[in-house]
């Protein structure tokens, strides 16, 4: 009797781990699926790669994460959240970059037809090889049918804009662009004060393929000149602000975090917006003191005149501030080691910058590490 009850116990767990792994087996051929995981992996449809940030994927209307190379399908629907970017390859010598903030829905994935259209945001198109399928993108009851052209579309509310950089596009050649205002439309010259740094980026890697109407000495000068322009207005907010104080000595002061750049996998994706191509938030600039103020004091100074986020606390246990937050980056934000370190003309203090008072001339330095606590910026580990 007991070996009969035993045995009936046995079928019916054997049954349940059956049941069980059949839910399983669905459930992730079901993800599977959605994602893209099984399939046609062949080379005619259009994938989406370079995904930088946090870039999500919103098919069969559930929305995920996007993984890097992922076929897209129709009416798979694009968001990149504000840092992140990503690239869509058509085919050889077709692709699309992807702008933060930028939402559009693929109409045909076939890299014969590809077919996109953007509800917002702005993206490049480079097709560049001669016998490349047109690529067509909608937008806001508009469309461009680009080929043999690099375009830049740019949609904001009641306007938008294609910039033509090489070939041309519907009415307007290299160096114009395609202007509508509601459903006015106008075809003017493109004015290189007016890119960003998103344009400008996408712009050099072009120049190396192609010559685009703006070549990269020109942007060089572009940027050097707004550059020079913001120092300029800001060193004159900053003279007004403190000429009444009795500031009869300069430093300089810098920050920059270009160690991230070198550990991209560390940092937290919603992160990456705060990150400078270059890794430099603050080129060294000048910043006047008075006698007896501290490392901290010119920081905050030059945080303040620049428009730079500083977040700091008082640590009692060392009579100093602390450091927590530059320009939104913060401690463990790229690591388990990562954090802000500072440097007084070439040597890091093993105290809290307001224990250290600044001399005529110092060069303050801050640093991002992301390894090591310290040990990739050439200075002691703590």
């Amino acid at each position: 009797m007991k070996s009969k009850k035993k045995k009936q116990k046995t079928i019916a767990n054997s049954i349940m781990i059956g049941i069980i792994a059949a839910i399983v087996v669905a459930a992730v051929l079901g993800v599977g699926f959605i994602r893209g995981w099984f399939g046609d992996k062949g080379a005619d449809t259009a994938m989406l790669s370079d995904v930088k940030g946090i870039v999500n994927l919103t098919r069969n209307s559930i929305t995920y994460p996007v993984e890097q190379d992922t076929l897209l399908r129709k009416d798979d629907v694009i968001t990149c959240t504000p840092g992140a970017t990503a690239s869509v390859r058509i085919d050889d010598g077709s692709a699309l970059a992807i702008g933060e903030r930028a939402v559009m829905t693929v109409q045909d994935p076939s890299v014969r037809n590809f077919s996109i259209d953007v509800e917002g945001g702005e993206l490049f198109a480079f097709v560049t090889n001669e016998k490349a399928k047109p690529v067509h993108i909608s937008f806001d009851g508009h469309a461009v049918d680009v080929a043999s052209a690099i375009i830049s579309l740019s949609t904001r509310a009641a306007a938008s804009s294609v910039n033509v950089y090489y070939g041309s596009c519907g009415e307007a050649a290299a160096g114009e662009m395609l202007n509508w205002n509601q459903d006015t439309l106008s075809v003017d010259p493109i004015q290189i004060v007016s890119l960003n740094a998103f344009s400008v980026r996408q712009l050099r890697g072009a120049n190396t393929v192609v010559e685009c109407c703006f070549t990269n000495e020109e942007l060089d000068q572009m940027e050097a000149d707004r550059k020079a322009a913001q120092e300029a207005v800001t060193a004159e907010a900053m003279n007004e602000e403190l000429e009444e104080l009795d500031l009869a000595y300069e430093c300089t002061v810098e920050i920059r975090c270009d160690t991230i750049l070198n550990n991209p996998d560390l940092l937290r994706p919603e992160k990456a917006e705060f990150v400078p191509e270059d890794g430099i938030i603050l080129a060294a600039v000048k910043v006047p003191f008075a006698e007896g103020e501290t490392a901290f004091d010119v920081t905050k100074r030059a945080c303040d005149a620049y428009g730079i986020q500083l977040e700091y606390s008082w640590t009692p246990l060392y009579n100093s501030y602390y450091v927590e937050g530059i320009n939104n980056l913060y401690e463990f934000d790229c690591g388990s080691e990562s954090g802000w370190m500072y440097k007084v003309n070439g040597w890091f203090p093993n105290y809290g910058t307001s224990s250290y008072v600044m001399q005529e001339g110092d060069a303050i330095v801050w640093e991002y590490t992301c390894v090591g606590l310290g040990a990739d910026l050439g200075g002691p580990t703590w």
